[in-house]
């Protein structure tokens, strides 16, 4: 009798002991919450690009871009596809134009961006600080080692927009960051918590490297592109 009475009092420690381990997943504790999907919700930004030739001045552009989350539907391995529409205009009082569509999609293990057909990880979870993986280990492009960071305090600097407030509750995905005397190679990714992508640079830019106007930084040829969040919500 006393040795049943025991293993049974064990049983239940054991019991109780599991319960109380056990943990439900959280957005907050992994990070997904710095990519919220949900059917419904939009960001817009204000897009400025300049393109440099060497035939021609800079061409500088300005434009805004609207990206809605409208549909979503089961993916492979039980995860869930969010579809993408960005459109774009030129004017606040013009309509929006259908520019593309993405998808995206997100487990507790990672962001995947699908776009113009090229699957990306965006993100890795759990957000961690110097956090760095493959941006490139879904489809067959060489590999291209993307690295998470607290947002440089610069980088928080250039950015310009109405929402710069919610830039304390931001990280930093540097997808590229080389620097040299004849050409730039800069493109990095800032999301804000509850939000998402908030700030995107793409910067490829050639200089003049003859020997007059070396290290002078004179673009040749490329581009400078940034897209800063200056409205978002749910429809």
């Amino acid at each position: 009798m006393l040795q049943r009475f025991l293993f049974g009092l064990l049983i239940g420690f054991t019991l109780l002991a599991c319960e109380t381990e056990f943990i439900e997943p959280s957005s907050n504790r992994l990070g997904t919450n710095y990519f919220p999907l949900e059917v419904g919700n939009f960001r817009e930004y204000l897009v400025q690009e300049i393109a440099y030739s060497l035939v021609n001045e800079p061409d500088t552009q300005q434009f805004y871009l609207r990206e809605v989350v409208t549909d979503s539907f089961p993916g492979q391995g039980g995860e869930v596809v969010y579809r993408l529409e960005r459109s774009s205009r030129f004017t606040s009082d013009q309509e929006w134009e259908l520019d593309s569509i993405w998808t995206a999609r997100t487990n507790p293990q990672r962001v995947v961006v699908v776009e113009n057909n090229i699957p990306l990880v965006k993100l890795v979870f759990p957000i961690t600080n110097g956090l760095a993986w493959d941006g490139n280990a879904l489809n067959a492009k060489p590999a291209d080692t993307y690295e998470l960071q607290s947002t440089p305090e610069m980088l928080l600097e250039e950015i310009e927009s109405p929402l710069d407030t919610l830039l304390n509750q931001s990280i930093t995905v540097v997808q590229s960051e080389i620097s040299s005397l004849v050409s730039d190679s800069i493109f990095s990714e800032t999301f804000v918590d509850q939000v998402g992508l908030f700030y995107k640079k793409s910067i490829a830019i050639e200089y003049c490297a003859e020997a007059d106007c070396l290290g002078e930084l004179i673009p040749e040829f490329g581009r400078d592109y940034r897209q800063t969040l200056v409205a978002y919500g749910k429809e």
